[in-house]
């Protein structure tokens, strides 16, 4: 039929198989049944600089989505897409405007954080999502979704965040949770397989809320790619497309101890203010401080580079007062969310 892919529609983090079409003035992108998700005109078709496995994204310029696919299978007029220097272009002003943020972006990533509108962010972490989940399997449930994102919605409100938060549970089994840009989160299924109970998992979720408030995904980023995240993030014609190698570094992003304080304080906070536990955090962190003291083994990654669990705990013990995170019903749903 074509050439195999996969395709983001943009809307939903869910990959579907694809197959691509070449057709006079258009890209077709097919389902296995030879049914158009969508198709796009040739002349307004951007690729990204190939992944180190010769994966590239390829989208519409103007239109949400992304197809992955080997770059070995697209027609040479598809040459990655490099960096267009048209600013060259632009008023002197304009050019020295230019470089001035770039420098106050990569150099300060706090204050270059905040410089990035929130749709340019949302944008990012959409696509960095969709790179991330290439070569992992989504799980779908509806119940545990539902659940996930009810919890959710209370935490996020709590944090003041006006954006619903995208939540995906990924079939892996490592121990851990992580925030992306643009108000997104993923769940791995050895956290809520290791988490012990609802309220452990939601001090996870509260703390995962707390660096989505304070935008410290999009900052970490910056910090570890440093400009090659600001052309891909702003797509100031350098390439929206071209984040595959940068998303693995949102794996195996670190975050300083001062942030990794806050996210605990405010998540604590966040679940009080919820109404709900609020020693859920605490809970988590002393079972990861019993991994700790068996000798390592185990060790959640989402403590991998702060080992010190007792200290956390003790910090941030929060009270046994408030509701459960979750009923049984929703507990029971959320725990078989990747044995369908």
């Amino acid at each position: 039929m074509g050439a195999e892919a996969r395709y983001y529609d943009g809307v939903s983090a869910a990959a579907r198989q694809a197959a691509l079409r070449w057709v006079a003035e258009y890209l077709l992108v097919l389902d296995a049944a030879g049914r158009e998700y969508t198709r796009w005109p040739r002349d307004r078709l951007a690729v990204g600089e190939a992944d180190p496995d010769g994966v590239v994204a390829l989208w519409c310029k103007g239109r949400l989505g992304r197809v992955m696919v080997q770059q070995a299978a697209l027609p040479p007029s598809c040459a990655p897409r490099r960096a267009s220097y048209r600013y060259a272009r632009w008023p002197l002003a304009g050019v020295l405007a230019l470089a001035a943020a770039f420098a106050v972006v990569a150099w300060v990533p706090r204050y270059g954080a905040a410089l990035v509108p929130a749709g340019v962010e949302a944008r990012f972490g959409e696509t960095a999502e969709s790179a991330l989940l290439m070569h992992r399997h989504v799980c779908i449930d509806a119940a545990g979704q539902q659940a996930l994102e009810q919890l959710e919605a209370r935490l996020r409100h709590a944090a003041g965040l006006t954006r619903p938060v995208h939540i995906v549970v990924v079939d892996d089994p490592s121990i851990n949770a992580l925030a992306l840009p643009g108000s997104r989160m993923i769940v791995m299924r050895g956290m809520i397989e290791h988490a012990g109970g609802p309220d452990a998992l939601a001090g996870v979720m509260a703390h995962e809320t707390a660096h989505i408030a304070s935008r410290d995904p999009l900052e970490g980023l910056i910090r570890s790619a440093g400009i090659s995240a600001i052309a891909a993030g702003l797509g100031i014609d350098f390439g929206l497309g071209n984040v595959s190698p940068l998303a693995g570094q949102l794996v195996r992003l670190s975050y300083s101890r001062d942030m990794e304080r806050a996210a605990d304080a405010n998540g604590v906070a966040y679940l009080r203010a919820s109404g709900l536990r609020s020693d859920g955090l605490a809970a988590f962190f002393a079972s990861a401080a019993k991994r700790e003291g068996a000798g390592g083994d185990g060790v959640p990654a989402f403590l991998s580079d702060h080992p010190d669990a007792s200290e956390r705990q003790a910090q941030n013990r929060g009270s046994p007062l408030g509701e459960t995170a979750l009923n049984e019903t929703q507990w029971q749903a959320v725990r078989g969310f990747c044995r369908h």
